[in-house]
């Protein structure tokens, strides 16, 4: 009988009086989990002065990001791969600002969805946004393109610098090794070195052993000293270069999703975001 206690009873109160315990606890939660799933989300207050702000606000930070961009993009020289790394990471580094003023525009539409401005403004950042996702997509082709291209050019300068010295440095240890007087050094020097080169006074006057011994010493040192100056001329090392064009990679893919789901090419699921006006389905304003 359990909670019945009459059969009587029962079939006058009708056969869900006298359900199992389980039973009626699954009864429960259906209906529990019907009314959670018929709920609406919950609308935002209209704020129409804080969508004022916002919308300045967006305005503001998509000005900031494209002077920023232009200005270190100035002059535009698009053939060359330094320029390309440049603008890349100036793209990079600001791209933040341009995403969250996009966002700032549908938050200002969401306190204020009476706005025909406002709603209009939005669905422009949207193709807008989409454009800038294909963007952000074809900066990882670029970067490595330009990385690489610019890696080979200046290890192929400074190869070439380091050849031409080490060749002038050979001809003038040969010189100074095979000259017989003070005067003949101070011919070969003339001519590798110019006009302007040549021996002191106090050189000319020194025995040609002694001053070929420090003249010697001296193109060794000078060679070192040439050797240290282009290494340090050539401050663009393979793993640095590695280290930013991975940088660049992974922030571009990132800033793209983030710009395709802000245009609506990825679906988005979420009620909130149809709640904003993002969503495939039924938008609210």
């Amino acid at each position: 009988m359990g909670n019945c206690s009459h059969r009587g009873a029962a079939l006058r109160s009708g056969p869900s009086t006298c359900l199992p315990q389980g039973e009626s606890i699954s009864v429960n939660l259906s209906k529990s989990f019907q009314s959670v799933q018929s709920k609406s989300p919950t609308p935002i207050a209209t704020d129409p002065s804080l969508a004022g702000v916002l919308e300045a606000l967006s305005l503001a930070l998509l000005g900031i990001f494209l002077a920023a961009v232009v200005i270190s993009g100035w002059p535009p020289k698009v053939l060359e791969p330094q320029w390309q790394l440049g603008f890349s990471a100036a793209l990079i580094n600001n791209a933040s600002v341009a995403l969250v003023g996009a966002l700032l525009t549908p938050l200002a539409l969401a306190f204020h969805p009476g706005s025909d401005r406002l709603r209009a403004r939005r669905n422009a950042f949207r193709q807008w946004a989409l454009a800038a996702a294909i963007g952000f997509l074809l900066l990882i082709p670029l970067q490595a393109t330009a990385g690489w291209r610019l890696y080979r050019t200046v290890s192929s300068n400074a190869e070439q610098q380091s050849s031409q010295a080490a060749r002038r440095l050979a001809e003038l240890r040969q010189a100074i090794a095979t000259a017989a007087s003070t005067e003949e050094i101070q011919a070969k020097l003339q001519q590798l070195a110019g006009k302007n080169a040549g021996l002191t006074p106090t050189q000319l006057r020194t025995p040609i052993d002694q001053l070929r011994k420090e003249l010697l010493a001296g193109a060794d040192q000078a060679a070192n000293q040439l050797q240290q100056r282009i290494e340090a001329q050539s401050t663009l090392k393979p793993d640095r270069l590695i280290k930013e064009t991975i940088r660049i990679a992974v922030s571009a893919l990132l800033y793209a999703a983030s710009f395709a789901f802000l245009s609506g090419a990825l679906p988005r699921s979420s009620q909130r975001g149809v709640a904003f006006g993002w969503g495939t389905g039924k938008r609210k304003f």
